[in-house]
């Protein structure tokens, strides 16, 4: 059974059908061919999208959108650049800078490429950036987006493991600090070597009119982490809160969002929700399917005949993350990766929020990996630069997040340290 799954599955994928349906339609094939009940196929479906977590999902789709049309971005890229740039490459930097603090409001790395992108691409080519490189660093920044929560990835993870959705969120936020610190070294040392222009030096007034300006998009993060931190909400209530935050403050703050305007909003967060849900949907029966043909345990069994120590374990699993990223989804590989490395990680106990973030990370790098590449396809789309011209000027950046990663793996303490602090 385990043949005709995976060999449908590419199949599908070499013709083009899209991921989410290749994965059902492969996985209604196994089922077909072992002779499993056809009503195996809608009780998995249905059982996997019935979680009070992945209620979260939507709202914080909502909650994004509501952000993104209110006009929060272009405050909060004003900010990032008056903090940092006056640096070599200034608008790089603050373009890193500005996928930060937005990190907090998405959560998705592609709508974030699509919003910044749109705001600091036109002027960096205007300016004299090389058009590749102002793909490369806009597309690689927002992937910070999927680790900084409140994080899609993170809780489709949390969904597949049982992992608790607060641990992994305060997990996520030094490495998501650690992602902007290397790339912005990454950038600096490019833009040095290029020549890349910086601004001015910033005076204390300019910051804080640019710190007035964007105030409501930087508490929104604090918004939600806090109310989760001190048990006022749980992530899926803090979802909605972020809602609740978000329309208040388009409707009555900036107003510009009118009343006219939610049903177009609305109907955009569904479809997008739509697009998650079904791939979760499709994604856990694969996994069923992958599971009872005890693929999770051969994998364990071969990889604990090449070692069994835990850092050469996650470099072995991020190797395999790297691949995938590149042929993949990240939302439909840790459905389908990580049931069937979950078994190994408990057993060699290895901490599973670090094993959550290596996951998250490392399958985000497959964001700005060609072929699949999401956020680097939507980044040379405005850029109007080819895909192999921002691919190369991608592949710096790539190797710092590699980095960052193989911190995480080293020094767990990175990941563990603030939600295990927390809990004191």
């Amino acid at each position: 059974m385990a043949w005709i799954l995976f060999l449908s599955f590419l199949l599908l994928l070499v013709i083009n059908v899209p991921v989410s349906f290749a994965l059902g339609i492969a996985s209604l094939a196994a089922v077909i061919y072992g002779g499993l009940p056809l009503a195996l196929v809608v009780q998995k479906m249905t059982a996997s999208m019935d979680s009070f977590v992945l209620l979260a999902v939507p709202f914080f789709l909502l909650a994004g959108h509501l952000m993104g049309r209110s006009g929060i971005a272009r405050d909060i890229v004003n900010f990032a650049d008056s903090l940092v740039g006056f640096m070599r490459g200034g608008l790089a930097h603050a373009n890193i800078a500005a996928s930060t603090m937005m990190g907090g409001m998405t959560g998705s790395a592609v709508a974030e490429a699509s919003s910044t992108g749109a705001a600091l691409i036109p002027p960096m080519i205007e300016k004299g950036y090389e058009p590749g490189f102002t793909a490369a660093v806009t597309a690689s920044s927002s992937t910070i987006c999927v680790v900084i929560p409140p994080s899609i990835p993170l809780i489709i993870f949390a969904v597949a493991t049982g992992v608790s959705v607060t641990d992994l969120f305060l997990g996520g936020i030094v490495p998501g600090l650690l992602m902007a610190a290397a790339l912005m070294g990454t950038a600096w040392l490019i833009a040095v070597r290029r020549g890349y222009p910086s601004g001015p030096l910033p005076s204390m007034g300019s910051v804080a009119r640019a710190a007035r300006a964007s105030f409501w998009g930087l508490v929104m993060p604090l918004v939600i982490i806090g109310s989760i931190r001190y048990g006022i909400a749980t992530p899926t209530e803090a979802s909605v809160v972020a809602v609740v935050y978000a329309l208040v403050i388009g409707l009555f703050v900036y107003r510009t969002i009118r009343v006219r305007d939610l049903p177009e909003i609305v109907l955009e967060s569904m479809g997008t929700t739509g697009v998650v849900m079904l791939m979760i949907a499709t994604a856990s029966l694969y996994g069923l399917i992958i599971t009872r043909e005890q693929i999770p345990h051969a994998v364990a069994g071969a990889i604990i005949q090449l070692t069994t120590e835990p850092h050469l374990i996650l470099l072995l699993v991020l190797c395999v993350y790297l691949v995938a990223g590149m042929l993949l989804d990240l939302g439909a590989n840790i459905i389908i990766l990580v049931p069937v490395l979950w078994p190994l990680i408990t057993l060699q106990g290895i901490d599973p929020v670090q094993f959550g973030l290596v996951t998250v990370i490392g399958l985000a790098i497959g964001l700005i990996s060609p072929p699949v590449g999401a956020c680097l396809f939507v980044t040379c789309g405005i850029a109007k630069t080819s895909i192999l011209n921002a691919s190369r000027s991608a592949l710096p950046f790539i190797a710092a997040l590699v980095l960052v990663v193989v911190a995480i793996i080293f020094f767990p303490a990175l990941v563990t340290w603030l939600p295990y602090a927390v809990k004191r």
